[in-house]
Formats: structure tokens, sequence, C-alpha cells
């Protein structure tokens, strides 16, 4: 981004404020691996992959009393306690919190960096020697690790304690890249700090019908690397103690119940069902045995025998997570359903409006109101339904919209007939229709393996998890298969775009790839409901960029014809009607049946579709509105790029600033934006010439990846 900055170069800066910034962030992220380790794992970072994530109701509890301080009366908390705190600063004395660093010596926790080299495990038999390890039981037993954390340090302190280094770092010494690195880091920082004042509502109903370990049970599989022994060792250590994980979501929902904190009834009325299908399931077929498990530990280099004790301590360790499991679905049928939330939005929660303006501000990134994002919707659905018009009008079809996707419901030739055929169809269009066409509008295309794969279970038509910047665990696309006869295909051309390429697989390969600091380069996509109290995933940017991508289809001519593109634009329309739902539900007081009926009115979708997505919104309060937004927003900057340079923009330069920067807010991704526009303008000043530079080197051909 040269030319700017008063022309100072990266390298005539004084060095030790961005020494200092780097430090400061590099110590932030050894401790978010510790702090949650499954998220750790699920990034390539080996060095917590034996342990869980605390759920632990003393964990909220001391969160609650630094909140109580933090934000006295006027705040959400103030509710919990009688007792005034004159002083911020007593919960920030170097007495009552050391160091950071403390939990993380040099000697414990190397570089995040060094996980992805290839010297750390150079083959799977340097993992398993006679010498290091002489049995399974020598590396798993019951005293190895007696809880879930080895040691757990109060989050907002953390935040706090880090906010208050980065005022040290002085911006006169930093480029302009550097300070766009600090405000991002800052805003990360202060995104948690604000969402924190809500921790007492969304976050202790860790379980819902969306996520947890019965709406995933195969999640510790898929973040765990198999690739030498001690993987498997520290994953039956998961499997040990995910039995003390559930009974933490227990105690802690107890608490929501005591607190009058609790989701909706719709939320976890399904989830006993699906405990009991998962416990039904016979112990070595279940999704903490298959497939990866059992696969590549047939394909490890072990004796028999050692082989049979680690099945044999994996039924161990199900057996005892099936019992946890029954113990969750009969406190949620006997204590906790009959004390679910009467109203179906959080506006019923007291402060309940006020958290989901949070929620708005978490999830946009924006100071949009309840109000500015509800009429968005509206005048969303107005444009789009016009552009799904004219193109009935050009099909010749006489009727409504709703009438134009019944008389596709159960079309054959606009369905597959066999699992197989819908995926062979997924495939296709990802990797020998999208893939040559990438080049036309990106450069320097990370050649990072994307692979796609049968959903083991029924859920969303389809989705995406990231893989590792080493490229050992691939991103990887679930297809829904389970149901070819329900799954239309005029959707799925801008689902891929969405999931896959240019959308979410480009976004993760291109940030991996960008020499970030890791905190931008990857997203902790899970635990929903602890949003806003919880460090940003910038859903305004990720979805946002998604949706876009879906639009991005039309220039690369991926829709073939006029029924792919309603395709498209019944995907779109849906997103616009989620911002006047969503804003419906939460803040406007309506009930579940008048958002089922909003939807049925102004989209094609069958009710049985409509339901479990009206469901997701009062599980997820404000997510649902980021999609619309971001895209929303990326258009705006495009344009606003395209009017400044004119002849001179090349699309393919604008895709590079904004996915090789990672996520951020939108005001700092317009700001970022504008000074990539001021950069360009400057350097054809300066030179007197009509080309523009790039922000990346060469032309960039697009390799398809392997599947």
């Amino acid at each position: 981004m040269g030319g700017m900055d008063s022309q100072k170069e990266e390298g005539s800066c004084c060095t030790q404020s961005a020494d200092v910034l780097r430090a400061i962030e590099d110590d932030f992220w050894r401790w978010r691996m510790r702090d949650a380790p499954e998220f750790a794992s699920s990034v390539g970072d080996c060095n917590h992959s034996d342990i869980l994530e605390s759920f632990t109701p003393s964990v909220f509890q001391a969160r609650k009393v630094v909140l109580e301080v933090v934000h006295p009366a006027s705040s959400a908390t103030a509710c919990y306690s009688d007792d005034s705190v004159s002083s911020v600063t007593a919960c920030y004395s170097d007495d009552s919190v050391s160091s950071v660093t403390a939990c993380y010596s040099d000697d414990s926790v190397s570089r995040f960096t060094a996980c992805y080299s290839d010297d750390s495990v150079s083959s799977v038999t340097a993992c398993y020697s006679d010498d290091s390890v002489s049995s399974v039981t020598a590396c798993y037993s019951d005293d190895s690790v007696s809880s879930v954390t080895a040691c757990y340090s109060d989050d907002s302190v953390q935040v706090q304690s880090y906010l208050d280094k980065l005022q040290g770092v002085d911006k006169s010494q930093l480029t302009q890249t550097q300070i766009l690195d600090l405000d991002i880091f800052t805003d990360h920082l202060q995104t948690y700090k604000e969402g924190a004042v809500f921790d007492m509502y969304q976050s202790m109903n860790p379980v819902n019908f969306l996520e947890s370990v019965n709406a995933d049970p195969g999640r510790l599989q898929v973040i765990a690397p198999f690739s030498c022994f001690n993987d498997f060792v520290s994953y039956l250590e998961r499997l040990r103690l995910l039995p003390t994980q559930i009974d933490e979501k227990i105690a802690l929902m107890k608490q929501a119940v005591a607190l009058g904190n609790t989701l909706n009834k719709v939320s976890v009325v399904s989830v006993p069902a699906q405990i009991h299908r998962l416990v039904s399931v016979n112990n070595q077929q279940s999704p903490f045995f298959v497939p990866a498990f059992t696969t590549r530990l047939q394909a490890l280099p072990l004796p028999e025998s050692h082989r049979e004790e680690l099945r044999a301590k994996a039924e161990d360790a199900v057996v005892s997570i099936k019992k946890a499991l029954v113990r969750l679905a009969t406190f949620l049928e006997q204590d906790y359903l009959p004390a679910t939330r009467p109203t179906c939005g959080v506006h019923g929660w007291r402060e309940g409006k006020r958290l989901y303006e949070q929620c708005l501000r978490y999830h946009t990134s924006t100071n949009m109101t309840p109000h500015q994002v509800h009429d968005l919707g509206l005048q969303e659905i107005s444009r789009i339904e016009a552009n799904m018009k004219a193109v009935l009008q050009r099909l010749g079809f006489e009727g409504t919209i709703r009438q134009f996707c019944d008389s596709l419901r159960g079309h054959p030739n606009y369905r597959k007939k066999t699992p197989e055929d819908l995926l062979a169809t997924f495939t296709d269009y990802i990797f020998n229709v999208i893939y040559p066409k990438l080049p036309l509008l990106f450069k320097d295309i990370p050649n990072l393996p994307l692979r796609v794969v049968a959903m083991p279970y029924d859920g969303p038509l389809g989705e995406y998890l990231g893989g590792t910047p080493d490229g050992k665990t691939p991103g990887t696309f679930y297809a829904n298969v389970t149901h070819p006869e329900k799954s239309p295909t005029i959707n799925i051309m801008a689902l891929v775009l969405h999931e896959t390429v240019p959308g979410h697989h480009l976004q993760s390969i291109y940030s991996m790839s960008a020499n970030l600091p890791p905190y931008r380069a990857f997203v902790e996509d899970s635990n929903y409901h602890r949003m806003p109290a919880t460090f940003p995933i910038n859903t305004a940017y990720l979805e946002g960029w998604a949706l876009y991508s879906e639009y991005l289809g039309e220039e690369m001519g991926v829709y073939t014809d006029d029924y792919m593109l309603m395709g498209r634009y019944s995907e779109e329309l849906f997103r616009a009607c989620r911002l006047v739902v969503d804003t419906g539900l939460h803040y406007f007081e309506w009930e579940r049946e008048r958002a089922i009926q909003f939807l049925m009115n102004n989209t094609g979708e069958s009710r049985d579709s409509i339901a479990p997505e009206v469901d997701r919104y009062l599980t997820w309060p404000g997510q649902a509105t980021a999609y619309k937004i971001g895209e929303i927003k990326l258009k705006e900057l495009r344009q606003k790029a395209t009017d400044a340079l004119g002849d001179r923009f090349d699309i393919r330069d604008f895709h590079s600033v904004i996915l090789q920067n990672g996520g951020m807010s939108l005001s700092l991704l317009e700001r970022l934006v504008d000074t990539w526009i001021a950069s360009h303008l400057y350097n054809v000043s300066s030179s007197g010439e009509g080309e523009c530079s790039s922000p990346s080197q060469g032309e960039g051909e697009c390799s398809t990846p392997s599947q």
C-alpha cells in the first residue's frame, strides 16, 4: 500500500513500536489458543490437543464479578448485584492479575508457526517408537489430566490488560499498514469488552439444536490431525474429558434457569431427540469412532495389540459420553424445558432489547438500529422481487414467484435421483465450472486444497469448514445428499459459490496465506451461543463476502440459464427477508408464526424449510442480518473504487485488497479501500503513467486444487 503515509517506506520507520505491537499480538494469540483449545486444534495449533474448553459456572461467576466492576449500575449486569463498586482499577491491579505470559513460557509453548513446520513431525514412525512410548497406557492414564483445563484466566481482565498495553504503542512510529493492524486489534478487543456486558444471557445456554455435541458429534474427530500415535492419545484424552464438559454445561444451564435467562423452547425442544438418536448408535459406529478415528488408526504403523488397546479405551470413553448425554437429555426434559423463556425473541429478557442492539453491532459491525435494518430488508425485498419478475417474464411464466417455485418442487428435471448423483453435481460445479473462471476476477490464488464430501448427518444443504495453512487438513465442503429428491438443483450453483469458491474457501485460503497476525487470519466460527460476549468473527465481512460471491457468479457466467438465475435470486431474497424477520422477532416482538407467515408470503420456500430457519434466528439473534449488510457494503466499496479509478480499476486488485487483509469491521474495511484508492491515484500522479500499481505480484494463473 505504498505511496501514502507521507511516503514513508516500511523500513524507514523505527521498528520498536511495531515490534511491541507484534509481541502483544503474539502473546494474545498464545493465550487465545490456551483458552480455546478446540479452536486451536481447528487452525492447526498442536499445543493443546489433549484438553477441552471449560464451561464451569465458576468461570461465568468470575466474569460476572468483573463486569459488575467495569460496568456499574447503568449496565445490563447491574441487576445482578446491589453492591456498588467505585473503582475499576481494583479489578486490574498488578496484584490481582498476573502477566498473561505467566501461563505461556517459551519452554512450554512454541511459536504458532512451529506447528506448521515439516520438522515438527518428520514421519508417523517418528511419533511412535519403543523408546518414547512404551505402551498406550504409558501415555494415557486417568491421572494425566484431572480437569477439563489446567488453568483459566478471566477473559475480561485479560482483554483489558491487552487494551492497556496497546496504549503504549506509539502510532507515530508505525507505517499505515501497521496502524491499520493496531486499529483492527484494538477493535477486536473492544468488541469483546462491549459484548461482555451481556455475558449472563446467551452465553449461559451452551446447548441448543444447532450447536454442542448433540448437533455436531463428529467435530472432535474433524479437528484432530490423526497423523501419529500421540494424536490418537490426545483424541482419547479429549473423549475422556467430554463427559466433564457436558456436566459443566448442565451446571451452567441450571444457573440460567435460576436467573430466568433461558432460551425459547424452540431452541432446545429437539435436543433430547438428537441425543437419543446419538446414544442409540453402536459404540464403534458412533460419530466418536467413525470415520476418521477408525480408518486413520488402521493405517497407523502400530502393533495390532496397541490398536486394540486404543479401540478399547475409545469404547470406554464413548460409554461414559453416552451416560453424560443421557444426563443432559434428562436435565433438559425435566428442568430446562419447563423453564424456557416464554417470549420468542430476546426482548423478553431483562435488558433484552439492549442485548439485541449489541448483537446487531457485533454481527454487522455497524451502528445501524433495528428500525434501519428492518427497513433495509423491506427495500431489498422489493428490489430483488423486481429482478425475479423480470426473469419470469422472460420464461413466459405468468404466475407468482411462489407459484413458480412450487411448480419446480418435485419436478424430475430439477432433482437428482440418488445421493451419488447429487454429490457428483456439487463436485462438477465447483471444480469443472467455477474454478476455470476464477482468473477472470482473482489473481495469485493460493493453491491450498479443497475437498467435497457427503455430510455425515442430515443438516443444512451444505456447509464449509476451513483447513490449515500447511494444507495437511484441506478445506472441506460438506454437501447434504441425504434427500436428493428434496434438494432443488437450481439452488446448487449459488450455494457452492457461497460456501467454496469464490466464497468461504477462497476467503479462508487468502487470509491464511497473507502473513497476517493469526487472530486476523483465523476465525472461530463456532460457539455462536456466546455472541455478542466473545471475540468478533466479523460476520458481516465473512458472510457478506460469501453472499457477494453468489453475485459474482453472474459476472463469471456460471448461471447458465434463467432457472439457475432464479435459484440465485431466491437465495438472495431469503437473505433480505432475514433483515425483517430477525429484527421482528427480537426487537419488534413478533411471534414465531408471524415470522413463518412473512417468509411464506415473500419467498418461494416451503413451510418445512422455513420453520427451522426461523428457529435458527431465534437461537442466534442478529447473526442472520450480517449477510445482506456485508454484501451491500462490498458492492458500495467496489462502486466507490470504480468511480475513483475509472479505466484504471482492476477487479482482481480490488478483490485482493479485500481478501488478503482478513476479516475486519466494515468501517475499517472502508478505510482500507479508501487508502488503496488513494495509493493508486498517488502512484499514477507521481509516475505520470496511466497504469496503476498492483497490491500483489504477477498475474497468478489459477490451478484447480486436488480434490
